[in-house]
């Protein structure tokens, strides 16, 4: 596949790169790491985009920043540029014979979806086409995050069987094989992107997704959010780091320092990270609603004060259930993965997004009412749902 990496020229990356930066040598060196420790596994004004309407023409602020825009992939619809943008979902028809769940929203969450099977962790190109062939045949209705985020906050109307398509880590696989797959099939999306990690040679990982790739994508409909400014990682609790957390879940320990951060020092660092990922995302992309979905799923009561504070209400775990009208704080069903059986997954959302043998969850895991976060992953990286990671 091919790789391409294009150093970013956006003075608001750079700056706040350079704050990041800074921060974390002077406290905290030597701590961060885009790997996990050994033994411990990586385990949003909204404007209303209605199924019974047409969508609204693409906001200029969606192309600010933007150079010289990649060609977008062909698409069934037609020519680049003539395609039906995927924020109209008004295409669908209800099936009165195939309504499985009304009133909720099942959103899936997947991470690196390429030709082949990579990895345990990554999706085959040929199993998400199937999904989403199946999902289409089946009644089963994409919405777009402005719906979504409309239907939880004010309980506005979804059509039945409403699906949410979700993409974590902004990896480069997306433009090159999601995508075309996207514009094929019209179908919605959002991307959670590692904001710091995009166009950033240095960054370490699977490679991700430039900011042209981005803008190419979002005057096309897709949506970009925060998966944060670059948290996505694990920290010590401890000088011996025998135990270690998601650094956006709790106060971590400051080598520098030689102690675990205070709540108030560790209250402070998870909102410079926020604001910054937001605000980048505005200026390349002009985003004026914000949404994240939190790394590793992993939150905490204090995380979620600092997300309403900054105005993200809304917001994402790893938490495998279906969503209703107050559930700010989302479930997803992991739908990618070497083991996914795409007629499984259909089945298991027929039932709405309950396995065999479980009874559904509430949907209601939002900030008025969550009592903490989720438990620490397992150490091995399965795809057990609820559990993925980058």
């Amino acid at each position: 596949m091919k790789r391409k990496w294009l150093m970013t020229t956006g003075s608001g990356v750079l700056l706040a790169a350079a704050v990041s930066g800074a921060w974390m040598m002077e406290s905290a060196p030597n701590v961060y790491s885009s790997k996990q420790p050994a033994g411990v596994t990586k385990t949003i004004s909204v404007q209303t985009v209605s199924y019974e309407s047409k969508a609204p023409e693409t906001a200029g602020a969606a192309s600010q920043g933007a150079g010289t825009a990649a060609a977008a992939p062909q698409s069934e619809a037609g020519a680049p540029g003539k395609t039906m943008p995927l924020q109209d979902t008004s295409f669908q028809k209800e099936k009165p014979g195939q309504i499985y769940y009304q009133n909720k929203v099942i959103t899936l969450m997947y991470h690196e979806v390429t030709p082949g099977q990579k990895d345990k962790q990554s999706l085959d190109a040929s199993k998400f086409e199937e999904q989403l062939k199946l999902m289409k045949s089946s009644g089963f209705q994409w919405i777009t995050m402005n719906q979504y985020v409309d239907f939880v906050r004010h309980a506005k109307p979804v059509p039945p069987n409403a699906v949410l398509m979700t993409f974590d880590d902004g990896y480069e696989s997306f433009y090159d094989d999601v995508y075309p797959l996207l514009l094929k099939y019209h179908v919605p999306a959002t991307s959670f992107l590692i904001v710091n990690t995009i166009d950033n040679p240095k960054h370490v990982g699977i490679p991700k997704l430039s900011w042209e790739q981005v803008q190419t994508m979002h005057q096309s409909g897709v949506d970009f959010y925060s998966h944060s400014f670059d948290s996505h990682v694990y920290a010590p609790l401890d000088a011996k780091g025998n135990r270690s957390k998601a650094i956006l879940r709790g106060p971590i320990y400051i080598k520098a320092l030689g102690r675990k951060e205070t709540t108030e020092e560790y209250v402070a660092r998870v909102r410079r990270d926020l604001e910054q990922a937001n605000a980048i995302l505005n200026e390349k992309i002009g985003n004026t609603m914000n949404v994240i979905a939190f790394p590793y799923g992993a939150f905490s009561p204090a995380l979620l004060r600092v997300c309403k504070d900054l105005n993200m209400p809304v917001s994402f775990t790893v938490l495998p259930g279906i969503n209703r009208p107050g559930g700010l704080n989302g479930y997803r069903v992991n739908a990618g993965g070497a083991d996914n059986d795409p007629q499984a997954l259909i089945a298991m959302m027929k039932k709405g997004a309950v396995s065999a043998g479980k009874k559904a969850t509430s949907g209601k895991s939002g900030i008025s009412h969550a009592s903490g976060s989720k438990p620490e992953p397992p150490s091995d990286r399965r795809m057990t749902p609820g559990l993925m990671m980058d």
